[in-house]
């Protein structure tokens, strides 16, 4: 074998190895791309069922928030009407309790007109004055008005007619005398005032 065939065997020899070396080396390059794909195809189906499990998430939340709106709004309708009817009851058991007084308030006021003018008793009225007065102010206070009557044009949600009468001095449907005294509590009427109207004839009215 001649000096150039050596040299030639050698080259050869060289290159195949180097071939061989990098062969192996994209081989293995190869196979790093392939499990690193197969890493990433991994991670994007988990991305994808961790992003539908956000979205059921998130649906579910929508759903508890608009479930705690209802309940809240619900809540909110219940304490006003139970705070309406609280009200509604504790102005009945006024209306109850005023209307016990309303008695006592009409036998003072009578015992008053009996006794007045009367110099020997001048003192027991002064008390019972006193007492009346203080009775009426209680009342007062928890909102009780007395209806006006006398002078007034007769209205049926106020009064009450047991009377009527036929006086040219008063025009048609006035109340010309009361007698008996009527009651509000806060524009709710307790008991209507007893009146006295004058009610003319046709023939008079017409004049």
């Amino acid at each position: 074998m001649g000096l150039d065939e050596s040299k030639e065997k050698k080259r050869r020899t060289s290159y195949k190895k180097k071939y061989l070396d990098f062969r192996d080396k994209f081989q293995g390059k190869e196979k790093q791309l392939l499990k690193i794909q197969k890493e990433l195809s991994s991670f994007r189906k988990e991305f994808k069922e961790q992003q539908k499990e956000l979205e059921s998430i998130d649906k579910e939340a929508d759903q508890y928030l608009d479930y705690l709106k209802r309940l809240k709004a619900e809540f909110d309708n219940y304490k006003k009407r139970n705070l309406k009817e609280q009200g509604r009851k504790i102005t009945l058991f006024s209306e109850d309790l005023i209307k016990q007084f309303l008695s006592i308030v009409d036998d003072l006021e009578r015992a008053l007109d009996m006794v007045k003018g009367k110099e020997d008793i001048t003192n027991f009225v002064q008390g019972v004055e006193i007492i009346f007065n203080q009775l009426k102010n209680t009342l007062e206070k928890q909102g009780l008005e007395q209806i006006r009557a006398k002078g007034e044009p007769f209205d049926p949600y106020l009064h009450e007619a047991i009377m009527k009468v036929e006086l040219d001095e008063y025009p048609d449907n006035i109340i010309v005398e009361e007698m008996r005294k009527g009651y509000k509590l806060k524009d709710r009427v307790l008991r209507p005032t007893m009146v006295k109207v004058n009610k003319r004839s046709d023939k008079d009215s017409k004049r």
